[in-house]
This record gives structure tokens, C-alpha cells and sequence, in this order.
């Protein structure tokens, strides 16, 4: 990759990465407790994993142009990749540690962005059920 493309590659992973750090703001002060940034594993991933009270949110974070776009920008494909990390991070992190680890609810959550805006908070933006085995 050369010249322009590499530029424009480079200002939109910026600018991802700044819609990131802004959707963590809003979830910290909205009284979230982020989790995890960015989490991988050999299944997927997932922008941001936080907690408020009993419920995990896994979350997709999508900078657009425009609100409308970044709410229509996860595709089915990826769903699936964030069920998948999300199982995976259950099933390593939360169930099976304790018997409380019964307790939480899970949630897939959106946070579009977009620019000179506040991030808009999608809950339960989509749902799945998660399998446990």
C-alpha cells in the first residue's frame, strides 16, 4: 500500500481509535466499568466489554459520517465474530470462577459515532443467546 491509501487507512484507524477512547468516556461516566479494550481471541473480538451492576455489555463501537450509517454498519458476519469472543470470554472469565458468576446477565451493545456528536449508546442492540457448555 502506498501514497493516499496508506494515508487514508491510517486517518481512519485514528479515527477509529478516538471514537473508542470517546465511547469509553461516556460509558465511565454513564457509571460502566470497562472491562476489557479490545479484546481477541482465536474466535473474534470485541471493541469494549464493561459492566454496570449484574450486566456485561459487549460492545461494537462504529465511527461514521453520519449516526445512521454507524447504526447499520455490523454486519451479520460480525455479530457472529463478537457471539463467538463473547462466549469465549464468558466461559474463561465469568462463568465457572464462583458460585455468583450465576448472577450476570449479558447484553450486545452499539455505540455509533460520529463526528462533532456525543456517541449514541445502543442497548441490546442486537440479541443471541450465548451457549455455555
Amino acid at each position: 500500500m502506498t501514497g493516499p491509501a496508506r494515508i487514508k487507512k491510517q486517518k481512519a484507524y485514528r479515527w477509529g481509535q478516538g471514537a473508542e477512547w470517546l465511547s469509553i468516556l461516556l460509558l465511565v461516566l454513564k457509571g460502566y466499568r470497562i472491562l476489557a479494550r479490545r479484546f481477541k481471541c482465536k474466535v473474534g473480538e470485541v471493541d469494549l466489554i464493561a459492566q454496570k451492576g449484574r450486566v456485561i455489555c459487549f460492545i461494537e463501537v462504529k465511527a461514521r459520517k453520519t449516526r445512521q450509517e454507524a447504526m447499520h454498519a455490523v454486519s451479520w458476519h460480525q455479530r457472529n465474530r463478537i457471539i463467538r469472543a463473547a462466549e469465549w470470554y464468558l466461559v474463561r472469565y465469568v462463568y465457572g470462577k464462583d458460585d455468583r458468576s450465576q448472577e450476570f446477565y449479558y447484553r450486545f451493545d452499539l455505540m455509533a459515532v460520529e463526528p462533532w456528536s456525543l456517541p449514541t449508546h445502543v442497548k441490546d442492540a442486537w440479541q443471541r443467546n450465548v451457549k455455555i457448555d
